[in-house]
């Protein structure tokens, strides 16, 4: 799989409600999809640099896998 770039809105909401994977996700929200959001190496579950980008626009690049997006580099953007 090749790396490709991403920008969007960091939100954090619940994700697969009624599972038992249900749980509160930081997510990229790109306008047209939405993606849970994973660093490399970082927790997949709770991870406080990815809290930290809630609420921001960033551009990110990584490997989409299913539903997450694994995150090798991103940075803050003032795009909305």
């Amino acid at each position: 799989m090749s790396q490709m770039e991403f920008k969007g809105r960091v939100i954090k909401e619940a994700f697969a409600k009624g599972s038992k994977s249900e749980r509160e996700a930081v997510m990229l929200d790109t306008g047209k999809t939405r993606y849970v959001l994973r660093r490399q190496g970082g927790n997949p579950f709770s991870d406080p640099a990815l809290d930290k980008l809630v609420g921001k626009n960033i551009s990110a690049v990584g490997i989409v896998s299913g539903y997450t997006l694994l995150m090798s580099e991103w940075k803050v953007t003032s795009d909305t």
